[in-house]
């Protein structure tokens, strides 16, 4: 029994600094295992193998008013610091405030019953039962429950069933591997800010920040914005995009352009900023989304006009919208200036699939994308979106546009739908970012790693600490979820990232496709050193190896 407790004691403390309220009864239960089952209508049964213990869930409530504890609680209080028991009582009653017809919706999605059955797994409804549909009943009636919310203690009581089965050997599996993703994780951002330091040392020093102007101001050119639509390849819907046209003395100058494209079920408002910064500096930018995995989609999905969030045929049609906006824009009155032979692109997340697509002609990986997804359990939140790519047919797709001369990858998915394979053939000027805190698409798996796949000479890794996936977004007065939960999700760092990326995105493309050399000055491991805040790192890399990676994780 007590290597049980130890067991489940050395993964909580693991996870101490992202402790859930699970994880804290678990730690209870080698301690509790031998006592007999309690006879309370509602129980939340914890099995290992053959033993069991069962918590009242009139007890869960209880402490979470009074503080009282009793029965299997009290029990577990014994082996609980009174910290982590300070903690659970909070979560117990924490709300996650969600629309109900969001979550709703998405439950019912191919991404979202994957998600139940990757939960069912140990929280069942029955000793060998898979609760997946249990728990998106109680999850929904939590949610439309408008006095209490969506909470722990909400959703135990809304469970459909008498009881509830946590099993605890599926459950240890699971956290274990989240774990230890947490440490490899930890590890490789550590790994990355150290590297960056290491090659900021060893060149010859660049200019200093205060002998260069800060591209985070926003520049001094004038410009004009469009409104307009371009129809599909296909014509079978119309693709909305802003067109920001700067206002030059010289009319016969070529203006160069820049594509922004924002990420899974997003709009345009949340990189307004982005695109008026670059527009500010001479450049043309389009910022667009493709409807059938936008904010557009997710309407349809609320009402029930869609089946999902993103069909199969998105991952195809992002970067086919992309080629169609720019044929469009090709024969517009508006951009007669604009070179449409000569663009760079900035794709966040989704949009981050695309520009990589883009520029490297790539061909869906169905047999690694199959491969992946077939796993029992993937912490990549990712695989959820990346393996509905699977429903499209097995063929060959022409996704490149050769106008696309330089691009900008923010937080990208992109580990198993594109791969080593087609990453590996990219040879214009690329940068990745990514942010310490994703969970998303995480880091390492679909930021770093992909880095090193990399061969293109002109190729820079970015890395923007305490910063989650939405970081670079600003939030707007559209977002579906509440500030503070928007707040979460960007992480601790969100201004800041988003002026690093108006000064990367400014540097690069007055690099690589203005060919105005002395802007690269800006793109080195030493000047991204200098501008970095204790609070908000961020570190730049020109080169990184597997291997480095993988001692890291060692170590």
């Amino acid at each position: 029994m007590k290597y049980l407790t130890d067991k489940i004691t050395n993964i909580s403390r693991r996870l101490a600094p992202r402790s859930a309220a699970l994880m804290i009864l678990l730690s209870a239960i080698g301690a509790g295992a031998i006592a007999n089952s309690s006879e309370a209508a509602e129980t939340v049964n914890f099995r290992f193998n053959i033993f069991e213990v069962s918590v009242s869930v009139d007890d869960l409530e209880n402490f979470s008013r009074t503080g009282e504890l009793r029965g299997a609680l009290d029990m577990a209080s014994r082996y609980i610091s009174a910290p982590d028991m300070a903690n659970f009582r909070r979560i117990l009653t924490e709300r996650a405030d969600v629309p109900v017809s969001l979550l709703s919706r998405f439950l019912y999605t191919s991404q979202g019953e994957r998600a139940l059955d990757i939960l069912g797994n140990f929280i069942k409804t029955g000793p060998n039962l898979s609760g997946n549909r249990a728990i998106r009943a109680a999850a929904v009636l939590a949610t439309a429950d408008k006095q209490n919310g969506l909470s722990l203690l909400s959703f135990l009581r809304k469970f459909p069933t008498s009881d509830i089965y946590f099993d605890i050997q599926e459950g240890l599996q699971t956290v274990g591997e989240l774990s230890d993703l947490l440490q490899n994780t930890q590890k490789v951002v550590q790994m990355v800010n150290a590297e960056a330091t290491k090659q900021a040392g060893a060149v010859t020093p660049a200019p200093s920040p205060i002998q260069l102007a800060d591209l985070r101001d926003q520049g001094k050119t004038q410009w004009e914005r469009y409104s307009l639509k371009a129809p599909a390849l296909n014509n079978r819907y119309e693709i909305p995009f802003y067109l920001f046209v700067p206002k030059l003395t010289n009319k016969s100058a070529s203006i160069p352009a820049i594509v922004i494209y924002p990420g899974l079920i997003s709009n345009r408002e949340p990189l307004l900023y982005l695109s008026e910064h670059l527009a500010s500096y001479g450049f043309a930018v389009v910022l667009t989304v493709s409807p059938n995995s936008s904010a557009e989609q997710l309407d349809k999905l609320i009402i029930g006009a869609a089946s999902e969030i993103a069909p199969p045929e998105s991952f195809i049609e992002r970067p086919q919208d992309i080629t169609a906006v720019l044929n469009y824009l090709e024969k517009s009155p508006q951009a007669a200036n604009v070179n449409w032979q000569n663009v760079g692109m900035v794709g966040h997340s989704f949009g981050g699939y695309a520009a990589l697509a883009l520029v490297s002609d790539a061909q869906i990986q169905f047999a690694d994308l199959a491969e992946a997804c077939q796993g029992k359990y993937k912490w990549n939140a990712s695989l959820l979106l990346q393996c509905v790519a699977l429903g499209l047919p097995n063929q060959t797709y022409k996704l490149g546009d050769s106008r696309i001369k330089a691009a900008i990858a923010v937080n990208p998915v992109t580990s198993h739908v594109l791969g080593k394979a087609a990453l590996s053939k990219i040879t214009v000027p690329i940068a990745i970012v990514g942010s310490s805190d994703d969970t998303f698409a995480p880091a390492v798996s679909e930021q770093i790693v992909p880095f090193t796949w990399l061969t293109a000479p002109n190729r820079y890794l970015v890395l923007l600490n305490k910063a989650g996936h939405t970081a670079v977004t600003a939030i707007t007065s559209s977002d579906r979820l509440s500030p503070e939960v928007s707040s979460v999700l960007a992480g601790s760092s969100a201004i800041e990232s988003q002026d690093y990326l108006k000064l990367l995105s400014v540097a690069f493309f007055k690099t690589h496709l203005v060919q105005e050399t002395s802007f690269a000055d800006y793109l080195t491991p030493a000047y991204f050193a200098n501008i970095s805040t204790p609070n908000a790192q961020v570190s730049l890399l020109r080169s990184l190896s597997i291997e480095t990676i993988d001692a890291a994780i060692k170590n």
